[in-house]
């Protein structure tokens, strides 16, 4: 998505458009370098003096060469041409030197490698950040390798001279290759602080084994050189570590960890198991991802992702199925660093794994949505033939008992009058639980506390309501929480003989945690209807059903949803 002008794509990143057959220009660049160099390699003298000045001669073939490459790889590079130009041209320059009639090699010394530096002028028009990486890089190299054999030209040998000026052709000629074929180098910074912490390493071995030996030979302790050498050893066997966890720290800084850690796996897959929307953990994945690789941002959706400038969008593939878009957005503006390119390829496999559990956990609550407005369905359906017909029949059937014990008591009467208003206590009970209607314009709390009060002391028991941090609570999970408790007490109500039942709802942990306990007959429980019906409610919202003796000698029936939070 960053995009890159015309003059840069002609040089760096390598154009890797397959191509048959080999150019003119590269024809044309072998000859120019077949031209300058065999004639010099022919007659090269054979005086040992001369030999040692001219041995970089041989240092020239793979500078061309290597310019031979760039141009295969990058038509019309400047930078190629310029070192193609200068190892023929050189060569042949000493070549006349060597004539009777010309200034001897020996006395023109290092100055014939200061062409070298046209390279580096060649590779200094270059714009976006791998460009100048190369730039920094080429021109570097070459001005270590003039400055070096200066060096060496007046402190060392000619024999030196000619080994160090060797050394820095073949460091530019390997430099010019590597920029043929790697589409972006290390930032400069790295290999530097490379070089700074082995320096630092090495010295302290020195310093410590170079204090050591003083010591030891101050005070006459045998084997004094030993002792150096041993603390010395030792010294480089301590620092080292140290050296590899600050580069380490280093690069972390730079490019993030590199890797998801177990917790972090764990987080992911944990997040599976809340009832809020299972498409929050693709931002909990994209942070993990984001501090893994040291970008700025990165968001994933279960989609395609459009076009945005600045960033880089990887698709995320489960087998042949497109799962999802992971798109990056780099801190620098040029793109992404190498490092951190491979860190996201190496990431998306698994932020596809989870993009791809994510898409079936959405499923999964679409499905139980559906499921959950099907049983609403059926529930109103069932209410409205209670409300309708049952309601009014037992109604009817209890004034007319009323009427008949008005004219005519008996036992039997006000037995089947005592039975009919239980019936109709029970069939309210039935429709509270059936209905969410409390819920309308009221938060969880108030309704369960309008439930609880409906129940009164039925059966000579007690029901009171603890409540906490419920205000938060809504939609599908407050209508089951509230259906659940109702359905409970119910069922203890009717089956426990209780004194007391005690319902308790409140935020456990980061678990919303509704129970109802009572202090009746307990005993052995035997699923029957309505614990199995509480218990397909409580999978309906992702919570599960536990059942448990109450301290009393009752039952506790909770209803827990776990990554619950308000």
């Amino acid at each position: 998505m960053t995009t890159v002008s015309a003059s840069t794509a002609r040089m760096w990143p390598p154009d890797r458009t397959a191509r048959t057959g080999v150019s003119g220009e590269v024809l044309a660049a072998l000859a120019v370098l077949s031209a300058g160099v065999l004639p010099a390699l022919l007659v090269l003298p054979h005086d040992r003096v001369v030999v040692d000045v001219n041995l970089p001669l041989l240092g020239w073939l793979p500078l061309g060469v290597a310019g031979v490459l760039l141009l295969d790889r990058v038509p019309r590079s400047a930078v190629a041409w310029a070192a193609v130009v200068v190892a023929a041209a050189t060569p042949m320059a000493m070549l006349l030197t060597a004539l009777p009639s010309s200034t001897p090699a020996a006395a023109v010394g290092p100055w014939w490698l200061t062409p070298l530096l046209a390279v580096a002028v060649a590779a200094l028009p270059a714009t976006g950040r791998s460009a100048r990486r190369w730039r920094g890089w080429i021109v570097g190299w070459s001005v270590a390798a003039v400055g070096s054999a200066a060096v060496a030209w007046q402190l060392g040998t000619r024999t030196t001279f000619g080994v160090v000026a060797t050394l820095g052709l073949l460091a530019v000629a390997a430099t010019l290759v590597a920029s043929a074929y790697v589409r972006q180098p290390r930032p400069p910074v790295e290999p530097l602080v490379d070089v700074a912490l082995l320096v630092g390493v090495l010295a302290s071995g020195v310093v410590a084994g170079g204090l050591m030996w003083s010591f030891s030979e101050r005070e006459r302790i045998f084997g004094a050189e030993v002792v150096g050498v041993l603390a010395a050893a030792v010294t480089l066997m301590m620092a080292t570590p140290a050296a590899i966890s600050v580069r380490r720290g280093f690069l972390a800084r730079r490019y993030g960890t590199g890797l998801l850690t177990p917790s972090d796996l764990t987080l992911l897959s944990g997040g599976l198991r809340t009832t809020g929307d299972p498409r929050a953990l693709l931002g909990t994945a994209g942070e993990l991802v984001a501090a893994a690789s040291g970008v700025a941002g990165v968001e994933i959706v279960l989609d395609e992702i459009d076009d945005r400038p600045g960033w880089t969008a990887f698709p995320l593939v489960v087998g042949d199925e497109r799962v999802g878009t992971m798109a990056v957005r780099p801190r620098d503006p040029e793109g992404l660093e190498a490092r951190q390119e491979h860190v996201v390829r190496q990431l998306a496999p698994t932020v596809a794994l989870a993009a791809r559990a994510v898409d079936l956990a959405v499923e999964a609550q679409h499905a139980r949505n559906d499921v959950i407005r099907e049983r609403e369905a059926e529930r109103a359906r069932i209410l409205a033939d209670l409300h309708d017909d049952l309601g009014p029949a037992l109604a009817g059937m209890s004034m007319r008992v009323e009427a008949a014990r008005a004219t005519e008591p008996s036992e039997e009467l006000t037995a089947l009058a005592g039975d009919l208003t239980a019936c109709r206590a029970d069939l309210r009970r039935i429709v509270s639980a059936l209905t969410p209607e409390p819920l309308v314009g009221a938060d969880l709390s108030g309704a369960l506390h309008t439930l609880v009060s409906s129940f009164g002391t039925a059966d000579g028991a007690v029901v009171e309501l603890e409540a906490a941090g419920t205000g938060d609570v809504d939609g599908a999970v407050a209508i089951v929480v509230y259906r659940f408790v109702a359905e409970a007490v119910t069922n203890a109500l009717r089956h426990a003989g209780p004194s007391r039942v005690l319902v308790r709802v409140c935020q456990d942990g980061r678990s919303l945690r509704a129970s109802v306990e009572d202090d009746g007959r307990g005993g052995p429980v035997v699923p029957g209807v309505g614990l199995t019906s509480l218990g397909t409610r409580a999978r309906e919202i992702g919570g599960r059903l536990d059942v448990e003796p109450g301290p009393s000698g009752g039952l506790v029936v909770s209803l827990v949803v776990p990554g619950w939070s308000g």
